[in-house]
């Protein structure tokens, strides 16, 4: 009965592909779901990131909105990660899982500089985050986008968290890079300019900020070249400004609200940790 209904759906597909994206894929899954298998849960990542290489250098850029489901968190949440002073991470996922990866490697590769006496290569910044992420099998919600300058040149790479990585000459991730990636494949062109990459990040951010509910706020961009790296943001777009003032004062002053019960309870330090670093 199951494989009829499927050939039923088959006959009324075009499956042939054209050069494009391949949906023969579509006629498992039908009838695996049928079959009582259950589909994956698709988890949005609420996040746009962009990078784009061009001659010499490598321009990278992200949003600023993280979301708690359909609630915006945090409106200026940092998601362009200093690895060293000529590597950086943008990250896609669970912003503290990003936090803590970033952080990891920033002091491994730190380190690493220190006892050699050499700067890091992009690549060793890869291998370091798609081992790590790779132990996890994804369960560690970092999606990077690293990029650099080394004596080798710009490097591009992408690293999901499960640890498959990638190396482009321009790409996105989270769920705006759909219309951020539309952007870039129509504009994109080897060899360009710094002004030239600096802008195609900026316009495949804003489609991207304008197409996805999860990204907006703010961006940031991060301009890396080999004697120097220029950090740009926040970026306010026009479509993300207040178009008139709040008429009601939000604060309210200490006292307002009426206290009816107070209980104090009495502890002892055993141990302190610092944690203002």
């Amino acid at each position: 009965m199951v494989s009829t209904e499927v050939k039923n759906v088959a006959a009324h597909m075009d499956m042939d592909r054209g050069g494009a994206f391949d949906f023969s894929n579509c006629i498992r899954n039908q009838a695996m779901c049928k079959m009582g298998a259950k589909a994956p849960k698709l988890t949005s990542t609420g996040t746009t990131i962009v990078a784009v290489s061009y001659k010499g250098g490598l321009v990278m850029g992200a949003d600023s909105r993280a979301t708690a489901g359909n609630i915006i968190a945090d409106k200026h949440c940092e998601k362009v990660h200093k690895l060293t002073e000529s590597i950086y991470a943008c990250g896609a996922g669970t912003a503290a899982d990003l936090d803590q990866v970033t952080k990891m490697l920033s002091g491994n590769l730190r380190l690493l500089e220190l006892n050699t006496g050499r700067k890091a290569r992009v690549i060793t910044a890869l291998r370091q985050a798609k081992q790590h992420l790779f132990n996890y099998q994804g369960y560690i919600g970092a999606y990077l986008l690293i990029g650099g300058v080394d004596p080798t040149g710009p490097h591009l790479y992408m690293c999901s968290a499960n640890g498959t990585t990638m190396a482009f000459p321009f790409t996105a991730q989270g769920s705006g890079s759909y219309a951020a990636i539309t952007i870039l494949e129509r504009d994109f062109k080897v060899d360009m300019t710094k002004e030239e990459a600096e802008k195609l990040v900026q316009r495949a951010l804003e489609a991207g900020m304008h197409g996805d509910n999860a990204s907006g706020n703010s961006l940031n961009l991060v301009i890396i070249e080999p004697k120097e790296t220029v950090f740009k943001g926040p970026i306010v777009p026009e479509f993300c400004k207040r178009p008139e003032p709040n008429d009601l004062v939000y604060k309210f002053k200490t006292g307002a609200t009426k206290v009816l019960k107070n209980k104090t309870f009495k502890y002892d330090i055993i141990e302190s940790m610092d944690i203002s670093h």
